[in-house]
């Protein structure tokens, strides 16, 4: 179900905005993408870093164990057997189908916990026996902060407890002396930067009156286990999301638990990492100044070993130094990081937890889906840009077409029934047509740029510029009329058809700010072609059918002023391509 917030009332844009959205979470939902909240869009169309996990986003979470280190003397193959069961009694997974065939369970859980359960099958070990054989008498479940789970278990052997987690923080808890921790340490971390995730087990004998042990999370004198590897494959298009989202000016920051090795690692493979400076650790956020971390975090694009705390830290360094910040995430913790964030997303394996304080939900867990929105959240972006030019425009049109006309003296080209009628009729089904506007401008290169500082050079140009110029036109038009000697009724109606009808001709120019008209078929919209078409019946109906003239105090215009009405239109598109093209060729920078 979407779930939506009451949102403020805007201006006369505000139905065109509010289709646009609605349009917008529509086609997100058939990329697997769920708007909780329907400007979470528009604010992702401003986004300039996304924050995003590893595992799962990033990659595909179908992690495969690769390979069973034990580090006890002893049969090789016993060793590799105790250390499966340490680090299966340690797991949250629940088998659908225990009574099938192992390949064919379907269990629900974390995914790396998943991939073990799977992979030690493959090896002879099952969870389901292992249960059977096992009593577990106490639980530590694992968490980001902790970075590891523990059991105390009962066999037939007696009571022990097992550990399984980040094997470089469950070292300082065994019996290795220093230098036997630093050999197992250069292996974690020729493992790790090989692009492999590397987990350690440590286990211990205990008695019965240590059963509150993990409550006290005071553990020594353990025995190294050993090293359990899996590999977790890039998502196959990623890396081109990434440079596609670069290019529109996004940076991608990875932030995430697992060890640097790991994510440095598949962040040199996705082209993140190609330089020193570009990595930091959550011991370096503990330990960096203020002013140091400043200095680094403008280079960083990796964060690993971070704390769900460090992760809120570093979405509020971003947005300080005003970036609009969108962060990923799909654990309790990374609920407070969602809700700091300016965009939340939580990934559909996520918890109800990490998707309740999420404004989108991306179901396949893929960034591509980051980018989609990304891309949807700009196109609302433009399109609100050109309906507020084509508005305000036509409102400067009116103010300075009547107000020049009474500081002549003379009698107003057009009256309230017939600016009525041209702003709540007429312009009403061209504005709405807006939202269906798509596929014309690409991503571009000014994020944040537009949310911040929505009236830009290019906007205000467009609309004090070409809305004065053009409404100029029109009075110096109606007084010329006037003066040669034709009728009032007459002139007056030719001002209010070339005034209705040239806002309409004006939205095929306006379809984009920064391309020629003819460089696109400005016919392709269709809803926006047809709402012109309704407009100029409109505008038709009112100059030809007697009860309409009555109303609006028009008369017939022969057809001669009719191609005058539409050299108005085709003088003001004129204008403003003009217009366009000082910006293109950056004639006008600012204005």
């Amino acid at each position: 179900m979407l779930h939506t917030e009451a949102q403020p009332r805007g201006t006369g844009t505000e139905p065109t905005c509010r289709i646009d959205e609605e349009l917008s979470w529509q086609r997100l939902a058939t990329r697997n993408g769920i708007v909780r909240r329907l400007l979470a869009v528009e604010t992702l169309g401003s986004t300039s870093v996304i924050l995003t996990d590893k595992t799962g986003t990033l990659t595909q979470a179908k992690m495969e164990l690769t390979s069973i280190t034990p580090y006890q003397e002893g049969d090789n193959a016993e060793n590799k057997n105790n250390l499966l069961n340490y680090a299966l009694v340690n797991t949250d997974v629940v088998i659908e189908n225990p009574s099938d065939a192992p390949e064919k369970w379907l269990m629900s859980g974390r995914a790396l916990e998943v991939s073990l359960v799977r992979g030690a099958a493959s090896n002879g070990v099952l969870l389901t026996k292992v249960l059977e054989q096992t009593k577990i008498i106490d639980r530590l479940p694992f968490s980001s902060e902790h970075k590891y789970s523990a059991s105390i278990f009962k066999t037939d052997s007696g009571i022990h407890l097992a550990i399984f987690g980040a094997p470089e923080i469950i070292l300082r808890f065994t019996v290795l002396t220093q230098k036997e921790q630093e050999k197992v340490v250069v292996e974690i971390e020729k493992r790790a930067f090989a692009g492999e995730r590397v987990l350690g087990v440590a286990s211990l004998l205990i008695s019965e009156s240590h059963e509150n042990i993990l409550r006290q999370k005071n553990f020594s004198n353990l025995n190294f286990d050993g090293l359990i590897t899996f590999r977790d494959p890039l998502r196959p298009h990623v890396s081109q999301a990434i440079k596609e989202i670069a290019a529109a000016g996004v940076k991608t920051i990875i932030v995430t638990g697992d060890h640097r090795g790991t994510a440095e690692a598949v962040a040199r493979e996705l082209g993140l990492v190609d330089g020193k400076g570009a990595v930091l650790t959550g011991d370096d956020l503990m330990y960096l100044t203020k002013e140091e971390l400043e200095a680094r975090s403008r280079e960083a694009t990796l964060y690993a070993r971070v704390t769900p705390e460090q992760k809120v830290m570093i979405a509020k360094l971003y947005q300080g130094r005003g970036e609009v910040v969108a962060v990923t995430g799909d654990g309790i913790n990374d609920a407070p990081a969602l809700h700091a964030a300016d965009i939340g997303v939580a990934v559909g394996s996520g918890t109800d937890v990490a998707k309740s304080a999420a404004d989108l939900v991306i179901l396949d867990d893929n960034f591509e889906t980051i980018v989609a929105a990304i891309k949807e959240g700009r196109r609302i972006l433009r399109n609100i840009r050109k309906v507020i030019i084509y508005l305000l425009s036509n409102s400067f049109d009116e103010l300075f077409l009547i107000g020049g006309a009474l500081i002549l003296g003379v009698a107003i080209p057009i009256n309230a029934l017939q600016i009525l009628f041209v702003n709540l009729i007429t312009d009403s089904f061209p504005s709405l047509a807006f939202a269906f506007e798509d596929g014309i401008d690409d991503t571009g290169n000014h994020p944040q740029k537009l949310r911040k500082n929505l009236f830009d050079s290019e906007m205000k140009f467009f609309i004090l510029i070409i809305g004065i110029l053009s409404s100029t036109f029109l009075l110096i038009l109606y007084l010329f009329l006037l003066k040669i000697g034709f009728a009032e009724e007459l002139t007056r109606t030719f001002i209010f058809a070339s005034f209705a009808s040239y806002t309409l001709f004006l939205t095929f120019s306006l379809r984009s700010l920064g391309k020629s008209i003819l460089s696109y078929n400005p016919f392709s919209n269709k809803p926006l072609t047809i709402g012109i078409g309704i407009g100029l019946s409109l505008v038709a109906a009112a100059i030809y059918f007697p009860w309409l003239q009555q109303i609006l105090n028009t008369s017939p215009l022969p057809p001669v002023w009719l191609l005058g009405v539409v050299g108005v239109g085709l003088l003001n598109i004129s204008a403003v391509e003009f217009g366009k093209w000082l910006f293109r060729k950056k004639i006008i920078k600012y204005f």
